[in-house]
């Protein structure tokens, strides 16, 4: 499997961009609600281009209205060895790993978009002050 590669999560900036977030995400939604949000939001053309999980809390996302064509992956609440999974499947389908959150307890959420839109999201997240996720091969 990809036990050989190193995952830098996504980094939430400080500055001013930490108030820009604090009126973009979503409210913290229990688990239950997060599939109901995400097929809602798909249906009129937005997508998570960030999402992250707390235990108390549960789970909220920044929303992006995604480029024509562009294919998004969102996956949340996942073990290392199925977020490991769905990379490597990603991966193969020339969508690179966009954003990574890692919480407390190991589960990651992840949102993997298809190449030739990765730069875009790349600058949509740095306007919120959120770093790009890194996949690097273990050295």
């Amino acid at each position: 499997m990809s036990d050989h590669v190193t995952y830098i999560p996504s980094e939430l900036l400080d500055g001013e961009t930490e108030l820009i977030r604090q009126h973009s995400f979503t409210r913290w939604m229990s688990a239950d609600l997060m599939q109901a949000m995400t097929d809602f939001c798909k249906n009129i053309g937005l997508h998570a281009i960030y999402t992250e999980s707390s235990p108390p809390n549960g789970y909220r996302a920044l929303l992006w209205r995604t480029p024509e064509k562009a294919c998004i992956e969102v996956r949340s609440k996942r073990s290392r060895q199925q977020f490991q999974e769905i990379d490597l499947r990603n991966a193969a389908g020339n969508r690179p790993l966009l954003s990574l959150h890692i919480d407390e307890r190991e589960t990651y959420s992840a949102v993997w978009i298809s190449a030739e839109h990765y730069e875009t999201a790349k600058a949509m997240l740095a306007v919120y002050g959120i770093t790009p996720a890194q996949r690097k091969p273990a050295a």
